[in-house]
């Protein structure tokens, strides 16, 4: 019972609109619509009949005079902006030190040579690096596929087989 209890309004709203369907009821339209919004007020929705022929403004109006004073929060700008590019003509009032090259980066040893050696390119270490790196890791880094052969570098992998091909017909790959 308790369930159909908290139902009892969708109910009664349900068949309202049923029986004002059924051509052969005395329940008109307007009746039903009545019964709805009543089970939607007493649910505690908010509901509104309007007049059929007024605006859409008027209809706005109405449902506007039902919100309470202060339900929308007013959304205060959270940034402001600033221009900063405006020159009037005058001198900037900032006391900067003149640039020197105290501060300035090294350039990379790829574009110099840096300490007499030469400049280490994309992915390759020079021997004495590999040593350093073999000896805190017991391996040199290798960047890149590794070692390949040039046959293995000439193979196309449209050569191989994958396993679903090798498991399949080629009756599936187009083949008769």
């Amino acid at each position: 019972m308790s369930k159909l209890h908290g139902r009892a309004g969708e109910l009664k709203s349900q068949g309202a609109a049923e029986a004002a369907r059924d051509p052969r009821s005395e329940v008109s339209s307007q009746d039903a619509l009545h019964v709805m919004s009543a089970e939607s007020k007493k649910a505690g929705v908010e509901a509104f009949e309007f007049d059929p022929d007024a605006s859409p403004e008027e209809k706005a109006r109405q449902a506007r005079s039902h919100v309470p004073p202060g339900f929308h929060h007013d959304k205060k700008p959270k940034g402001v902006g600033i221009i900063t590019d405006i020159d009037d003509g005058t001198p900037d009032q900032y006391e900067l030190p003149p640039p020197t090259k105290g501060g300035a980066i090294p350039p990379s040893p790829t574009t110099a040579i840096a300490d007499g050696k030469m400049p280490q390119t994309n992915g390759h270490l020079h021997q004495d690096d590999k040593t350093r790196y073999e000896d805190r890791v017991g391996w040199a880094p290798r960047f890149g596929q590794g070692s390949i052969t040039e046959a293995e570098a000439a193979e196309s992998p449209l050569d191989h087989q994958t396993w679903v091909e090798s498991k399949l017909d080629d009756k599936f790959f187009g083949g008769q």
